[in-house]
């Protein structure tokens, strides 16, 4: 088994799984569908190809909130080309949040997948087409692993350099895929089983938490995206 890992990090995400055209929510977590989703614009898989995106489904998820954001909501207005208003809606987001997801499957598939994130076929989002990644999701790949659990349970807290100094005992929780028969695991709604306009589908799937020790500061691998603000000066 291989596992492969993303940060997923920026300054605008949004992980909805109930949104409708007036109000459209977001999960305080990025949901396995929209990771799954983003993995498959990566290696260009369509929309229709249902037995490409099971495979991709069936890969082992966990993701661990590094820096939670905070939720802001978007009042949203739009116009038709020959000005006439449409309905007003609401549109939610996380702002300056932080996530390290891991998902593990066989060495093979694992493989394609790096690759392709290296050079996607479509531009990745974190969640919308209107929330691009701040910096690369690609973090690292771990070979012969047990489990993306263990491998979030190790790796280093990847949270921006300002939020680790400002949160030195920030507790991170892993949410991962486990057994129904898990008396501690809660349903979500967010397996990703057809990805065709207008019938898409989802199932549910197991999820349990493990909460880690509280962290103490250490300087992530990727850049802090607001980094060059601190150098400005007017």
């Amino acid at each position: 088994m291989s596992v492969l890992v993303l940060v997923l990090a920026g300054p605008l995400q949004s992980w909805g799984t109930t949104g409708q055209h007036t109000h459209r929510d977001t999960q305080p977590l990025p949901t396995k569908s929209a990771v799954i989703g983003l993995l498959g614009a990566a290696v260009g898989l369509e929309r229709t190809d249902t037995a490409g995106l099971a495979e991709l489904a069936a890969l082992t998820y966990a993701v661990r909130s590094d820096q939670p954001g905070t939720r802001v909501r978007d009042f949203h207005t739009t116009h038709t080309r020959d000005g006439r208003p449409m309905p007003l809606s609401n549109r939610f987001y996380l702002a300056d949040a932080a996530f390290t997801a891991a998902l593990a499957g066989p060495a093979p598939l694992i493989d394609r997948l790096q690759l392709a994130l290296r050079n996607p076929a479509h531009p990745l989002s974190l969640g919308r087409r209107s929330c691009p990644p701040a910096r690369h999701p690609l973090h690292s790949v771990h070979s012969e692993a047990t489990g993306p659990v263990a491998v979030l349970t190790t790796l280093p807290w990847q949270a921006a350099p300002w939020y680790q100094r400002a949160h030195p005992g920030h507790r991170m929780t892993i949410h991962h895929d486990a057994f129904p028969t898990n008396p501690a695991a809660r349903l979500h709604h967010d397996h990703p089983a057809d990805f065709t306009p207008g019938r898409r589908r989802h199932t549910v799937r197991a999820v349990a938490t493990l909460a880690l020790p509280a962290t103490g500061p250490e300087r992530p691998d990727g850049p802090d995206y607001f980094d060059a603000l601190n150098d400005w000066t007017p």
